[in-house]
């Protein structure tokens, strides 16, 4: 496969699993206009194209800022359900056969809603999605450190109900700075305990030490981000060692200006001394970068082999939060969907 549009090509039908990504950050830009409109309208957007001009920011606080301005138009269940919909619909067409998504309700209660609401319409979406293409997709709660630990156990009692429904596993995003790992360990013991799956956003904002408070005190199965772990070479050992999955976002990581260009991004450097990286697009309607794009990014601009793709690919597969043989049957569909790319 010599030229670049027979590349392009491979990446855009090759099958694709996608572990980090937001709700939230992942919404069709159509159906939020659909909302602006349905709620009232606003002035400063007169058209999708107009919100996807809007959604350029500027620096991380304009980020925030566009995070919770565009929040205020989700008011009803029915609002998610659809939202949902259109996202799951959006990955099937890049041909993302599995995702693991995190959500995070509590964002959102200020808007008259209950979590369970919130998490009942979001699983909704999610199987008529299911029902209509070729993808699986499972929900993660992002518990947010923001919102802090002292109520972080009611966080869980209110999503605990839907462990067996389609909410494999507990997240942790928010500032790493001002809401450190360890002030979270007993939430994470009790979702443990409770059957929930472990990940935890560390190692972005700040440096390894988040990534070793994350391993120490949360017992996480993945690290969201994780690239600052780079920092330090005995954690890049221990990582090494323990095969710890990590949740790349190479696109995510530049927009919000952790590294400041492609050519000092860690992802190369980790992927050779033989850590389990895997990538993923983090937030696709806010940076403006879906899986196939980041692939597309790290084979042209880093060098990455279609094969090395594909591997990365069946990483993320193998660090899926799916029960053993739910994970041998996505291999079979992943390796027939491979051979068929391949052929």
């Amino acid at each position: 496969m010599n030229t670049v549009t027979e590349s392009r090509h491979f990446i855009e039908i090759m099958p694709k699993i996608e572990l980090h990504l937001h709700l939230e950050g992942a919404f069709n830009f159509e159906f939020l206009f659909h909302l602006i409109e349905k709620y009232g309208g606003d002035p400063s957007v007169s058209s999708s194209a107009d919100l996807q001009k809007k959604f350029v920011f500027r620096d991380f606080p304009h980020f925030i800022e566009l995070w919770f301005w565009k929040n205020q138009f989700f008011k009803s269940p029915a609002d998610f359900e659809e939202s949902t919909y259109y996202t799951i619909k959006d990955l099937a067409g890049q041909n993302v056969i599995y995702a693991e998504v995190f959500y995070s309700p509590w964002d959102f209660v200020i808007n008259n809603l209950t979590v369970e609401e919130i998490t009942e319409a979001t699983l909704s979406g999610i199987r008529k999605a299911e029902n209509e293409f070729p993808i699986r997709c499972n929900l993660i709660a992002d518990i947010v450190r923001d919102y802090g630990a002292e109520g972080a156990i009611k966080r869980l009692d209110q999503i605990t109900p839907f462990r067996d429904s389609g909410v494999i596993g507990i997240g942790l995003g928010g500032s790493e700075q001002k809401f450190p790992a360890q002030e979270f360990g007993e939430v994470f013991r009790e979702a443990q305990r409770r059957g929930f799956h472990l990940t935890a956003h560390a190692g972005e904002a700040s440096g390894p030490e988040s990534v070793w408070a994350a391993i120490k005190h949360l017992g996480v199965e993945r690290i969201g981000h994780g690239v600052r772990a780079i920092e330090d070479p005995g954690l890049i050992e221990y990582l090494k060692t323990e095969q710890i999955p990590l949740e790349v976002c190479v696109t995510s990581n530049i927009k919000t200006r952790v590294f400041d260009s492609l050519s000092v991004h860690p992802l190369p450097v980790l992927s050779e001394k033989g850590l389990f990286v895997t990538i993923n697009s983090d937030d696709p309607a806010m940076f403006g970068s879906t899986l196939t794009d980041e692939l597309l990014l790290v084979h042209e601009k880093m060098d990455f082999s279609l094969p090395v793709l594909q591997n990365l690919m069946e990483n993320a597969l193998n660090a899926t939060f799916l029960n053993k043989s739910e994970k041998s049957r996505l291999k079979n569909i992943f390796h027939l969907k491979s051979a068929n790319t391949a052929g």
